[in-house]
């Protein structure tokens, strides 16, 4: 009596080109991953300019005094990070209002580019 063997498997270049699928699968999962992290992140610095402009819009409004005419600006440290604003503070054509533009940059990086810059009017009605 005759025993025949066969062995079933797969061949090398079958699990070769297998993981190649599936390297090629996870690539694009870590760089859809990364792409996410980054765009977090945007969003976060975005919401965290906006928390710092209405905390200083809102000092500005409080302060019983305007603001002077021209540009002023202040580092301050938030959130473990470093922030900077600048004020500018403009004439109107009504003499009694202030237009005052407010930017919050990220201290990082030597970055120029305000994340948020929003203008309120001020007015001195007294």
């Amino acid at each position: 009596m005759k025993i025949n063997f066969q062995i079933q498997g797969f061949t090398l270049i079958e699990v070769m080109i297998a993981l190649s699928v599936v390297a090629i699968g996870l690539m694009a999962t870590i760089k859809a991953v990364n792409q996410e992290i980054r765009v977090a992140n945007v969003a976060q610095n975005k919401l965290l300019a906006l928390w710092l402009w209405q905390n200083k819009a809102s000092e500005i409004r409080l302060n019983p005094n305007l603001p002077n005419i021209g540009f002023t600006q202040g580092k301050q440290n938030n959130y473990q990070q470093q922030w900077q604003w600048q004020l500018n503070t403009k004439n109107t054509a009504n003499p009694k209002i202030l237009k005052v533009e407010l930017s919050i940059i990220k201290s990082t990086h030597n970055e120029t580019d305000p994340l948020l810059k929003q203008s309120i009017y001020l007015g001195n009605f007294q």
